[in-house]
Parts: C-alpha cells; structure tokens; sequence
C-alpha cells in the first residue's frame, strides 16, 4: 500500500511539474518561441501541448495540430532550425520584409516566406496568418497524403545507415520511377515539338539540324520533369531534416542548372531556326551576326542562372543585386571604349551599312569586309593588307560602300586619227552602241536606269590636240571587281576589232609638216572605204566576231 501510495506522489508531481513547465513556456523572443515549438516535438522530449503554446488564442487540440503539421512543414522543404541565426531580441523589428516596420520576424523569407513570428503583447507567437495557412501549406506539400504509413509492416521499419530501412526503398524505387518519367517525357516532348514544327514551320525548315536541336531541348525539359516528381513525392517519405535538407537542397541546385540548361539549348534551337532562313538568303552579314546573338543570350542565361544559385546556396537577393550594380558600374567605367563597340555593333547590324564582302572606302581607308566581330571588324585592303576597325567609328562616319552600287561605272575616250572620213566616225560610233547592247555585262536598253537616264553613252565629244575624241561611258552589271575586268577586256576586244574591220586608225600624239617644195608629194593617208556595203560588211563581220567571243564568256 505505501509503495503504491509513493507512486501516486510521484506521478502526481511530474504531471504538476510539466503543467508548471507549459505555463511558463518561453515566448520571450523570436529564438525562444521557435525553440520551444521544435524541441519539444521531438521524439526524446515530446511535449505537444508545450508546442502548441507557439502559436496564438486557439484551442489547445488546434494548436497541437498545428504545431506538428508546421513541423513537418519545415522537415518535407529541408528547413533546418540554425538557432544561432535566429534573434534573440524581445524586441526585434523587421523593416526589410514587411511595407512598414513591425515586430515580426521571418526564419525563411525565401523558402517559406507565408510563416512568421509576430510579437503579441509582450510574447511571441506564430502569427494569425501563419495560422491560417499551415493547412493549406501542408496539404500542397504532402498531396499524397500520410495514410499509407499505417500499412507499412513493422518488418520494413528497422533502423538501417540511419534511415529506416522502408525510406531506402522508398527512395530507390522514387529514382527508378523518376527515370522512367524521364525517358517518358523525354519521347513525348521530342515527338510533339517536330510535330509542331511540321505543321507550323515552311517546308524550308523541315532539315535534320533541326530535330537534333529539339532533341536536346528536349532531354533536359523530360529531367525537369524527373525532378518535379521526385520534389513532389520526397516529403512524404519523411526523412529526418538533415537528409531531407541535403536532398532539397540538391535538388533545388539540380533544378537551377537545369533551366539553364534549358534555355541555353532553347537558344540554340531558335537560331538553327534563324540559321535555315539565313541560308535561303544572300546576306552574309546575317551569318556574321548569328554566333553574336547565339553567345549573348547564353551568356545573359548564364548570368541570371548563376544569380539565381547564388540565392538558392544563400546569398540575400538584395545583396546579390546591389554587389552586381556595383560590379557592372565599375566594370561599365573601365570599359567605355568596349560599351561603346558593342553598341556600334549593334548598330553595324541594325542599320545593316555593309555587308560582308563589300567594297568600302572611308577616311582613306579601302577594302572588302571580311568580319564584323563584337567590337571591331576586319577590312581586307586591295594590297592584302588588313585594317582592324572599331565598330563605334564605322558607326560614326560617312562610309562609302561601292558593294551597294547597282552598276559599276567605266568611262573612256577612244582618240582616232584626224583623217577619219565622218562615214566610218559615224559607223565607228553605231558599231560600239551595237557592242555594248549585246555585251553580256553591261547596262543596255533593256535594263533599269534610275531617273530615266541614258543607259550608256557613246559619242564623238571633242577635238582633241592630236586626235577626235569618241566618249565611251558604259556600266557594268556586277559588283565583282575582275568580273568588271574582264568585262572591260571583252568590249575593248570588241571595239579594237571593230576598229580593224572599218579601217578606223587610233591617233597617237604627232603632228603634220607640209613641205610647200614638193606638192606632187601627198599624205600618205589611209585608202578608207566609205561606201555603204563595204562599211555595213566591216559592222557585220565585227559584231558576228564579238558574239562568238562572248559566248565563250
């Protein structure tokens, strides 16, 4: 009887000492409120009706309740308590996170931004909202309910590399599955994205480059879909919180490289579609300008890639923000000069003044554009020389580009003898206007002239000092420089046999002395024929002749 009775007392005084203890639970700060709520959930010092103390004027079996689903909250997100971080000041004041300043304080503003602590009167407790959307909080992060833990045999729950020895299995078998989604995924996206391009694209686009790039776009899209799974299944398998912080965290890096990845290959496969119009088009700057805005948006990707991790391992987005405001301003004044080639870059393609394989000519430099680079483009000079520009001069000045010329100009004077009788000048004169009609390269009657002018211009101008001048201005229908050449070689082959066939001489500078001692004595002129038949045979000969020259052209 009196062991029994000395049990009682025992009994009694530990239940009055725990009834003591949860009335005084310490809510004196941020620290001491989180503090009590975790430590007293756990399986070596549960004390739920201590926990529930936490949180604020709602029933105790409510608050228990709530206690344990923000619990388990914080161990299915990977949310370790570090309490050294935590204030431990009763009268801390956030003025970050909140429009105004209030005593509040938020353990995650990042992962969990939705729970707080608010300070009311002079405790602390998690805040009325925070209340309010444990449940809703709870239910999206374990969708899959916990039921399925009361069929789980004893057998399965041995401890084993501290982990129970189902929550291994678990695990194996979520990886499998998630593999197999991938593969899944990865088929599904592939087919569907070529289908869309079948239907959506020209028939121009339907090449094999292509499919290879949606292929790639499309393995880590199915990964993103592995992970998605794998995130939305791991909280129910309820490891404890450094597993689960290990694996989140993980899978949250996982997650960010991955959508780089992603976008980096989006941009490849965007510009095998800008690639395939290209090729269908004679621009060769626009083949220039691909690898420049196929590595600026991977490297703006990369960038805002790499922000992203950097807040996800920890770092504070406004720090992170205001060290790369810093850094791009001092990195912007050391380089002006290379800010202000980019930006003629940009412009170059824009405005599109050349492109490359242009003849150009600015400030007495002259040559073809082999390259339009990021901040400056390479000049081929006519003596093989190269001229290395900066893309924010040609941007600036006046250039000259012969490339865009629609003929190229050429303009001779043919001198011929004085002697020449006005028959052949005249003949002379309509057999060339008949060459350059039917030269292959040259502007004739037939072509577009702009503002109505004279295609080409064949005329006896002047009396020279040693010769009458025939003006012989023509244009050329190419903007290749030797396939000019040798249309210059073709018609003044043309005009020298013409020449030859009418008995037409060229003058050189000389001049006449008349001896007056000796009239019997006359000229030695040339025996010209004038006649029609013999001048309109000469005509025929050398036109048939330029026409069987041509056609070797």
């Amino acid at each position: 009887m009196k062991r029994i009775f000395s049990v009682f007392i025992i009994s009694l005084l530990t239940s009055a000492f725990f009834f003591a203890k949860a009335q005084h639970a310490d809510l004196s700060s941020p620290r001491a409120t989180i503090y009590t709520h975790i430590e007293n959930l756990k399986p070596r010092n549960y004390h739920p009706e201590l926990s529930a103390m936490t949180f604020y004027d709602i029933p105790k079996e409510k608050a228990i309740e709530k206690a344990i689903k923000l619990k388990y909250i914080y161990n299915g997100k990977g949310l370790k308590i570090d309490y050294q971080e935590i204030p431990n000041d009763p009268d801390y004041t956030d003025s970050i996170h909140f429009p105004f300043p209030r005593h509040a304080y938020i353990p995650f503003p990042l992962r969990l931004k939705e729970v707080y602590l608010e300070k009311y009167g002079d405790k602390w407790y998690y805040s009325r909202e925070t209340t309010d959307k444990i449940d809703e909080i709870f239910y999206n992060l374990y969708s899959y309910g916990l039921n399925f833990l009361k069929y789980i045999p004893p057998a399965m729950r041995f401890p084993f590399l501290g982990l129970e020895f189902w929550q291994w299995l678990a695990l194996i078998v979520l990886l499998v599955v998630a593999w197999i989604f991938h593969l899944l995924a990865k088929k599904f996206f592939y087919g569907l994205l070529v289908f869309l391009k079948n239907r959506l694209a020209p028939a121009g686009y339907k090449v094999e480059r292509i499919n290879r790039r949606i292929l790639q776009f499309s393995d880590p899209l199915s990964y993103l879909v592995a992970v998605g799974l794998i995130r939305r299944v791991l909280p129910s398998i309820l490891l404890p919180i450094g597993f689960s912080q290990f694996l989140v965290s993980g899978l949250e890096i996982a997650e960010i490289l991955l959508w780089i990845l992603l976008f980096v290959r989006l941009v490849d496969l965007v510009m095998s579609f800008y690639v395939t119009r290209v090729e269908q088009t004679d621009s060769k700057l626009d083949d220039q300008l691909i690898p420049i805005v196929r590595n600026t948006f991977k490297f703006l990707v990369i960038v805002f890639g790499l922000f992203k991790l950097m807040i996800v391992l920890g770092a504070d987005p406004k720090t992170v923000l205001a060290g790369a405001s810093i850094g791009g301003l001092a990195i912007g004044l050391a380089s002006q000069d290379t800010i202000k080639n980019l930006i003629g870059t940009f412009m170059i393609f824009v405005d599109k003044p050349f492109r490359i394989g242009d003849w150009i000519v600015f400030d007495q430099i002259e040559g073809s554009v082999e390259e339009v680079g990021f901040r400056s483009s390479i000049i081929r000079a006519p003596d093989t020389s190269v001229y290395k520009v900066p893309n924010s001069k040609l941007s600036e000045i006046a250039i000259n580009n012969k490339g865009k010329r629609i003929y190229r100009r050429y303009q001779t004077m043919l001198g011929i003898r004085y002697d020449t009788p006005p028959e052949l000048i005249e003949a002379f004169v309509e057999g060339i206007k008949k060459l350059v009609e039917i030269h292959p390269l040259t502007r004739n009657s037939a072509d577009y002239t702009p503002y109505n002018v004279k295609p080409y211009n064949v005329e006896f101008v002047e009396y020279g000092d040693s010769s009458l001048q025939i003006l012989v201005n023509v244009y050329f229908k190419t903007n290749d420089w030797g396939e000019e050449m040798h249309g210059r070689h073709l018609l003044h082959l043309g005009i020298l046999r013409l020449a030859e066939k009418l008995g037409v001489g060229f003058a050189f500078p000389s001049q006449t002395l008349y001896m007056e001692l000796f009239p019997e004595k006359k000229p030695a002129y040339p025996d010209y024929k004038t006649d029609a038949a013999s001048v309109k045979k000469a005509v025929d000969e050398a036109l048939k002749n330029f026409r069987d020259e041509i056609s070797k052209y």
